[in-house]
Formats: structure tokens, sequence, C-alpha cells
């Protein structure tokens, strides 16, 4: 039976072809890396994992080179080393880690696991993301290094590189292309020939392995073409996640995880009598403890939402908006804000909530719904709005309330934003623009990433510090910053502003998963709830027409409720692009000069080293021998000259003799002065032994190929310690 890897006693591999074994390996994996491109977005996690395997790979390269024992546990170390410079170089002293390091590393992969639960591959190159994918492919080289010691290699190394291949599929459910089947595939089998013709096996035999392999390799891309398909098995990184709009599910807490999931679905189309497009909402959320907004629920107290309470001489304008749900199974429909009179084509029994006007069923599903809602446009003047004095009564107590403690930087923040207001229509619209004047960014992944995904006061706290975040972020912080002025607030969930094209001559609107959003509701006496967005680059703002003579707070708009350009939502997703990337993309240059540098720096040290080494020998053989001697030594087995530790001075000696143009004259002084040394310490000689030693380390130097010099400068076998003992099996050969 043939095996790819013999059993004890096969010859050991020359340097040579164990170069060539982790040159094939290092293409194997970098092949593969490409393949986690299903999983993680963008290009910034393929450097900083490129450059930390290249720095591993080179670290475990320079000590076999150097013939070190422990490659494994330096390789680790430096790896560690490189992710604290790369991912946390604020926790360093000096550049030396600290238990700070420890601590941020973790916080960093306890982040990584939760984006890996809670989010749909692929995810946005979040730093906590590059920091496992970085760091486990640094694993993943040392351990390949680690196989290829091994006398059966081929098989171990095979199952290391299926179990990386398989990865990717397993996470996203993604079949991996065929082209890196095969290429990897075939890197493999020529590890396999290498393997199995070098270590005992006859080369004739060499000829079925490969033959059995090749064949394998084209059932395995043959098979699947030919045979039912069957889906990838996914973990839960990359299972759709639960609906937003479902029967006992809070929207806010859910609204993330879809904004973040991969496929979009078209949830509804709609057209309009008005000339805007409709913000078209599904749930009001009143209540706030403080760690979420909840929906609001009924209370006696609680005021009439629509026509009722407007002030006569608010203009408003009446329409209407037909909407056809197309992928959204929901007890809950979205409909524009306020609705006013009789709801037209909806199947089943349908009701509208006292809070908020939206509309819900207790026996239905929104699924296949085409309905007409008859709704209003209130349009009021700047002037008009600022002359609005609400009164807090009891009905608005509970659009007011806050927890007992809350972050200050939320309560003072709100105060200077709004310190140049006098009125609670120019408050709020600072608040708006504070949010959308270019200072904050639409984020869905830096609030993961960066640990303060939510809704809460700590949540908006980080928020307002870090400004990235997405419509949850936004929503929230607003609502609260107002309550803390006394402004009633609440916060709105459902669909902004879609995409519009030219059907059968009319506009209509498509709303897609990506359009789900959540914006504010602020309240004015004689006026209603007013939309406000605060959302950076989505939906659009509120603005109301100002005086012709006057601009205060807000820039004159031709029409009562101007409005910025509803853009598309997925073009404004931080990780498409349009907006500055997270902090993660700051990795990518971070870690170029962190692993370029370390990798110049692994790369001269054991020159370095052995320089410093030779100095200092050199230095103090001017007053003893044996320091030149060892010196001596040490370019033999740099040199891969045969080197025992048993050998006496004059074997040693008679062995460098052999060697092609070696200076016998200067070998043999610098003989006579160790002898003298050792066995008649009463002897003195004149000089100190050093032009000897240059003399016959030239010599020797100049009698190798290009190959060798190059090798014993960049890396010297004698910096691993002392030769072991060995005995001499054929002239120029060592056994052990």
């Amino acid at each position: 039976m043939l095996r790819a890897d013999p059993g004890a006693g096969a010859p050991a591999r020359s340097s040579r072809e164990n170069w060539i074994d982790h040159g094939i390996l290092a293409l194997a994996l970098v092949l593969l890396l490409s393949g986690f491109s299903t999983i993680v977005e963008g290009r910034d996690w393929w450097v900083t994992t490129m450059l930390v395997g290249a720095l591993t790979g080179l670290t475990c390269a320079v000590l076999r080179g150097i013939g070190f024992r422990y490659v494994a546990v330096v390789a680790v170390v430096v790896e560690l080393l490189a992710v604290a410079w790369i991912f946390v170089p604020e926790t360093l002293l000096l550049l030396v880690p600290t238990p700070s390091t420890v601590t941020a590393l973790a916080d960093l992969a306890a982040s990584a696991r939760e984006i890996i639960v809670e989010e749909q591959a692929p995810v946005a190159a979040a730093k906590p993301i590059v920091l496992v994918v970085a760091s486990s492919f640094g694993l993943i080289v040392i351990v390949g290094d680690l196989l290829l010691q091994r006398r059966r290699a081929a098989p171990l190394v095979g199952a290391l590189l299926l179990a990386v291949f398989a990865t990717p599929a397993l996470v996203s459910g993604e079949t991996p292309p065929v082209w890196l089947f095969v290429a990897v595939a075939a890197l493999w089998l020529v590890l396999l020939r290498s393997r199995t013709t070098a270590t005992g096996v006859a080369r004739t035999g060499a000829g079925p392995a490969v033959a059995l392999g090749a064949a394998a390799l084209a059932a395995a891309v043959i098979f699947p073409a030919v045979t039912p398909d069957v889906g990838a098995v996914a973990t839960s990184w990359g299972k759709p996640p639960p609906t937003v709009f479902g029967r006992g599910i809070n929207p806010m807490v859910e609204l993330g995880q879809n904004l973040r999931r991969n496929s979009t679905v078209t949830s509804l189309t709609y057209t309009t009598s008005f000339e805007e497009p409709q913000y078209l909402k599904v749930a009001t959320l009143r209540d706030f403890t403080g760690r979420t907004w909840k929906p609001a629920e009924t209370a006696r107290n609680d005021m009439f939402e629509g026509e009722i309470g407007i002030n006569r001489d608010i203009e408003r304008e009446a329409g209407k908006t037909t909407i056809t749900i197309r992928n959204l199974r929901s007890p809950m429909l979205p409909v524009p804000y306020p609705s006013i009179g009789t709801v037209d084509g909806l199947e089943g029994e349908w009701n509208f909530r006292k809070v908020g006007l939206t509309l819900e069923t207790q026996s239905s599903n929104s699924r296949g719904q085409t309905y007409t809602v008859p709704s209003l446009d209130v349009q009021p003047t700047a002037e008009q709005m600022r002359e609005v004095r609400t009164h807090s009564g009891l009905s608005l107590q509970s659009y007011l309330e806050l927890p007992d403690e809350m972050p200050a930087v939320i309560a003072r923040t709100a105060q200077e934003v709004t310190r140049d207001a006098d009125n609670d229509y120019d408050r709020v619209m600072a608040l708006q623009e504070f949010f959308r004047d270019g200072q904050f960014r639409y984020s869905e992944s830096a609030p993961v990433a960066d640990d303060y995904d939510g809704n809460g006061v700590d949540v908006i706290a980080k928020f307002l510090e870090v400004k990235a975040g997405y419509c949850v972020h936004f929503s929230s912080a607003m609502a609260v910053m107002a309550r803390t002025l006394g402004i009633p607030s609440r916060v709105a969930v459902g669909y902004a502003p879609g995409n519009a094209s030219i059907v059968d001559g009319r506009t209509r609107y498509e709303n897609t998963s990506n359009d789900l959003h959540a914006w504010d509701e602020i309240y004015f006496q004689g006026v209603g709830w007013v939309r406000f967005d605060p959302t950076v680059s989505i939906g659009s703002a509120t603005r109301f027409a100002e005086p012709a003579n006057t601009t205060p707070n807000a820039t004159p708009t031709e029409t009562p409720d101007g409005q910025e350009t509803a853009p598309v939502r997925g073009a404004d997703r931080i990780d498409d692009g349009a907006a500055p990337a997270p902090k993660a993309a700051d990795t990518a240059p971070r870690s170029a000069m962190v692993t370029l540098g370390a990798l110049v720096v692994v790369g001269v040290l054991p020159w370095l080293v052995r320089s410093l080494r030779r100095r200092v020998r050199i230095a103090r053989g001017r007053d003893d021998v044996e320091p030149l001697w060892r010196e001596l030594e040490d370019v033999a087995r740099d040199l891969r000259i045969p080197v025992s530790a048993a050998d006496t001075p004059r074997g040693f000696a008679a062995r460098l003799g052999q060697r092609p143009g070696v200076e016998a004259a200067p070998l043999e002084a610098l003989l006579r002065r160790v002898e003298r040394a050792r066995f008649a310490q009463d002897a003195e000689s004149e000089g100190d032994g050093v032009a000897e030693l240059r003399a016959v380390v030239r010599s020797l130097r100049e009698g190798s190929s290009a190959r060798t010099r190059v090798l014993a400068t960049l890396l010297p076998q004698s910096l691993a310690g002392r030769a072991p003992v060995m005995r001499i099996a054929e002239p120029g050969t060592l056994a052990t």
C-alpha cells in the first residue's frame, strides 16, 4: 500500500525541500483566505490578515533556518505582540504589552463573538472581526509549520487545508468556487508527490499515488454537478434575523439586526397623491425605561390624534396613499401619519391604536394586502411653530419621562446645542441640525464593533462620543435630549421614503428591507405630532417655510414642508464606501507599518545578534584563544560544515583542512594556539590569533557557494546553541 509519508527511519528532508514545502503551504493558505470574502466585507481585513500571517510565517522560517527548537512558542509570542501593536496600541507601555492590553484584546474578542452571533454574513470589517480573522490565520500558519515537521505531513496538512476551505461555507452557507478547490487541491497533490518521492517510496510508486489523487480531485469537482443540490449547513451566523414587526416583538430591539442582514427584499410599494414621498409608520414607541424604548400602551389619559387639536389657522392638505404589501408578514401595517377617515381595501379586522394612529390586527396579517389610507400633510409656517407654547398636562407626562439616573453628557449636550434658541421649535431644529451637520456619520457596524449597540442612556452617551451609528441611535438620542429640555417626544418605527420609479405614467415608490427606519415625533400644541428625522444621510430633515426677510435657524425653502432628497438607503450604509469607514478601517495602514517593521526586525535580528556575538568574541580573543576557537566552530556551523561537540580541536581542524581553498597555515597556527592553551597552560605564544581566525574564516566563505554564504549571514545556525554530539558517517556528512 502506498503511503504519502514513510514511517520511522525516513531520511531527513533537505533545506531546499523544506522551503518548497513551506512555499506550497503558504500559497494554498493565501488562496484559501480569498474564500473568506463571503463572510467579511471589504479589503482592510485581508491586508491585515495577510501581514499577520506573513509575520508569523517569517518568524517560523527564520527560527527553522537557524535550527531553533521552540519555534511555535516564539511564533505565538511574536503574533501576540503584533496583534497588540496593531489593534490596541494605546494600551502598550513603550511598545511592551501591559495587563490593559490583555483586557482590551479580550473585550474586542467578546465584541467579535456578539457580531458573529447576531449578524448575518458578510459582516463589515469591524476591528473585532479583523482581530479574530487575522489572529486565527496567524495561528493556522504556525500549525501548518508544525505539521510540516512531522513524518506524515501530507495527510495532516490536507486536513488543515480542508478545514480552512470549509469554514466560510459553513458560516455563510455559500458554496466556495470550484476554482478555489481545484487550485488548493492541486497544490496539495504537489506536496503529496514531494513527500512521497523524497521519503523512501520508490519514484516509480509515486505515479500511482499522484494518479489516484488527481482522479479523486476530478471526481470531487464533477460529483456535485451531477447530484442533487444539498444546501450548505450554516451556523447561526448567516441565518436571517427575526421580523421587526412581529406580535410581542420590540421593534427597537430588532431593527438594528434587520438593517445589518445581507439579503434585501421588497417589503412594499405605494403611490400617493402628495407631492413628497411618505414616511410609513408601523409602531410608536413612547415608554422609555432607560435601557430601551417600548411600544406605547393605550392609557386612559391619552389624547386623540389626527385632525383633532390642530388649530384652524394651520394650513393642511388631505391626500391618499395606496400601499401594496410584497414581502412583509406582520400583525401591523405601514401607514402615513396622521391618518384620517376609513382605510379602504383591507382584508380582515384591523383597528387604529389611539397612540400614534398605527394599524394592527389580532386575527390577520399584512401579507398580500393592498389598501388606501387617507392622511394629512400639516403645513404650519416656521413663524407659527415658534409661537407655539406647549403645556405639558397629564396627557403628555408619559412623553417626558426619563430614568432617575442618566449620564450627564446627554442633558449637557442638549443644553449646549440649544443655548441660542428661545422657543421649542428652534430647539428641536437645533437638535436635528446637530446630528445632520456632518459631525456624525451613519454606520450599522460601528456600534456593534465598539460595543454600544442599543438605545439606552449609556448607549446614547457613547454614541454622542463616537458620533457613529444608525437610525436607532440618532432617533433615541434626539428624543431623550428633547425630553431633558421639557419637550414631549417619542420614536416612530417604520419605513423611510423609498425609491421612486415611473409606472404607467404614475410615480411609484418602493420600500425594501433596507428602508427600515426610526425617526422622532415631537409634540407642538395646536399642530400635533410633527416628524423630525435626525439620522444623517437618511430620509429627509423637516423644515417649515420661513418669513421672507428672516432666517433665524433654518434655511428657507420654497415649499412649506421643505425636504431634502431622500437617498437610496443602501448607498449610504457605512460599509458600502459612501461614508467614512468604521474604526476597523484604520487597522490596515497600522498593520502595514507594524508588520513591515516587524518583518525587517525578524529578518535582520539573527544577523545582528550573530554580528554582536562575533565582535564580543574577537574582543575577548585578544587575551584568550578560546573565544576565537568557538567563533571558528560557529562559522563552520553557519556554513553548514559538519561540527560535533565530541570533536577534538585537531580532528575539527583536519575536517576543515579538507575544505576547498582553506588556508592551511593560519588554521594550523590557530590550532597550535588552542592546543597550547588547553594542554600546556604555562606556554605563551606571540600575538592574539585574531588575524589567523579572520584568514581561515575568509577562506572558508570563499570556498562555499553563494547560497551557503547567504544562509550563513541571514540564518546562522550557530544561534540555536552548541552542536550536539554526533558521529561522522562519511566525509562531509553526520549521523546522530
